[in-house]
């Protein structure tokens, strides 16, 4: 059932305890991390997406990891503001606007599959709707990613208004839920007359289209989003520095070259990691109307 206000998930934040076996990795007494993910789908589907990658950290540094798992940004607000995390892979909206608990120094970001530290997202809608603009939307349903995605709500919400739509007043109704896959088969399904999913949804998962039984050539682009920075990891201050300085050494030797980690990427949807600063989110500071 759609409602003119975004759909609020029910039920407590969800948390999926990994625990690994611990390997003789140097003298740091500590040898348990937790790493938050912001999911944009459910936590079955995030697990399964990051499991590969939480087994390659595991490997490489020898720690034992939990990965948590918010339902959403309430969840997520109330576990960072209680350190109940040491990592966090977020998008960049959700970093800006908890920036001061970061360890600035020691940023890094994920890039696209084709190597791109920036992404957009693409308005679909069926080819047999008869619709070809994201103008033709007035007064019809809408799928948004869930808020704390910035691709599939704060760049899509943006577009919506620059095409001089207000989407509480003239869309007949819409909800922030799902991940790409969701999105696109619900679009396909004719349950939404349209969604939003990221730009590499589109391009560069033939199997996840074949898999959800999506013929791509029945889906019309209408429109494409702003570009916003890709995800994010951070550690939280106060998180040892050789802790943090492992766990970002082995997400930066990711090399999607490797066929063995080709395939851990492909499974998160990035194409590796990067260094980052503070202020390669001042454009998004902007965005939102914030200071850095």
């Amino acid at each position: 059932m759609f409602l003119r206000r975004p759909i609020i998930w029910a039920g407590m934040s969800a948390v999926i305890l990994c625990f690994l076996s611990v390997v003789s990795y140097g003298d740091t007494s500590q040898k348990h991390v937790s790493i938050a993910i912001l999911p944009c789908s459910d936590v079955v589907m995030t697990f399964k997406k990051f499991h590969p990658l939480v087994q390659y950290l595991k490997q490489q540094t020898g720690l034992e990891i939990d990965l948590i798992v918010p339902k959403d940004s309430e969840a997520f607000e109330w576990a960072i503001k209680n350190r109940e995390m040491d990592f966090v892979f977020q998008d960049p909206h959700t970093y800006v606007k908890f920036a001061e608990l970061y360890n600035k120094d020691t940023l890094i970001r994920s890039v696209t599959t084709s190597g791109e530290v920036y992404q957009s997202g693409l308005i679909i809608a069926r080819k047999d709707s008869g619709i070809t603009d994201i103008r033709q939307l007035r007064g019809k349903t809408f799928m948004f990613g869930p808020k704390l995605s910035a691709v599939k709500w704060i760049a899509a919400a943006k577009l919506f208004k620059e095409n001089g739509l207000d989407i509480d007043k003239d869309l007949k109704a819409y909800q922030n839920s799902g991940c790409c896959e969701d999105i696109a088969f619900t679009v396909f399904l004719k349950a939404v007359d349209a969604g939003v999913v990221c730009e590499h949804f589109i391009e560069g998962h033939p199997e996840k289209q074949k898999e959800l039984g999506i013929n791509i050539n029945d889906i019309a682009i209408i429109g494409k989003t702003g570009a916003v920075p890709t995800k994010m990891f951070a550690a939280l201050k106060g998180v040892d520095h050789n802790l943090v300085s492992r766990v970002n050494r082995a997400l930066l030797r990711l090399d999607k070259n490797n066929p063995t980690q080709a395939a851990i990427l492909y499974s998160a949807e990035i194409g590796g990691f990067q260094t980052a600063k503070d202020k390669d989110y001042d454009r998004m500071r902007t965005d939102l109307g914030m200071r850095r």
